[in-house]
């Protein structure tokens, strides 16, 4: 069964999923008082409206949401609380834009498996007289620049410096949408809270400009992401607003679980979970 509590409902509230027992749960929660007004074990978009129909004096309290860029999410959202601003969460946007760079680097890597020589001796030879200045092969340097590319440049420790200088001279193309996406995470920087909308926009749109001209299919897709969601990504910058209350409380959900050994009742784990978090 699951949680619905229409006293935990108020002005900010914040939209998630979890995965409870290889099962997704969508959950709700009051940014402001940190506890849980909806969890139930769907992700539909009608059987969540038919949830929030059970409590219809909730829809006009709320004013505003963050949540994650999930069309569904998006659809309940404008459906079933009207006086609501939605915000695309910052992190799950970030998320996409580090998860654009990590999709160059594996194509990369797949380009160069593929111009192998199909022979254990020829592909020796080929690895051999490519090698590069620090003794990796090209497809071991892709390998291991994984978790550099995550980073910001300025958070490099020394090696990443070295090692990142190598990446972007043998592999420009990394260089490029490296260069490109710290930039947009640039934007979505909290300094930029609270400034006009129209110097916010100007910077998105020269953004767009930009990575326009690279002909990179992972930055034309990451291009059209951020268009789709355009408007609920700005509204961070009226306030700063994210989901961390929702990702905080999905970590004390994940403790909860951990502590009891997993979910054996579901019923049982409701009503605890309700006792303790809503």
């Amino acid at each position: 069964m699951p949680i619905l509590k229409a006293e935990n409902f108020g002005e900010e509230m914040a939209l998630d999923e979890k995965m409870i027992d290889e099962e997704f749960y969508t959950v709700m929660t009051n940014r402001k008082t940190g506890k849980i007004a909806l969890l139930a074990e769907t992700m539909r978009l009608d059987e969540l409206s038919s949830l929030i129909d059970k409590i219809p004096q909730v829809r006009e309290a709320v004013k505003e949401i963050t949540l994650d860029m999930s069309p569904t999410y998006e659809k309940f959202c404008e459906q079933n609380f009207p006086n609501a601003i939605l915000i695309t969460d910052k992190f799950h946007v970030v998320k996409h834009i580090t998860e654009a760079v990590q999709a160059v680097r594996v194509r990369l890597k797949q380009e160069e498996l593929s111009a192998l020589p199909t022979t254990v001796k020829e592909r020796k030879q080929v690895e051999k007289e490519t090698r590069l200045i620090n003794g990796e092969t090209r497809i071991e340097m892709l390998a291991r620049s994984r978790y550099l590319l995550f980073k910001m440049q300025d958070k490099w420790t020394p090696s990443q410096q070295k090692r990142a200088s190598l990446l972007f001279e043998t592999f420009p193309t990394l260089r490029t949408v490296y260069g490109l996406t710290r930039q947009i995470r640039g934007w979505l920087d909290i300094t930029n809270v609270g400034k006009p909308p129209w110097e916010i926009e100007r910077q998105l749109i020269a953004w767009y400009d930009e990575a326009d001209e690279h002909n990179i299919p992972e930055v034309q897709n990451l291009i059209r992401l951020i268009g789709d969601h355009e408007e609920k990504i700005m509204n961070y910058f009226i306030r700063g607003k994210t989901n961390a209350k929702a990702e905080g409380m999905n970590s004390k959900i994940q403790r909860f679980i951990t502590a009891n050994y997993g979910v054996r009742d579901k019923d049982f784990f409701m009503y605890r979970l309700a006792r303790y978090y809503s």
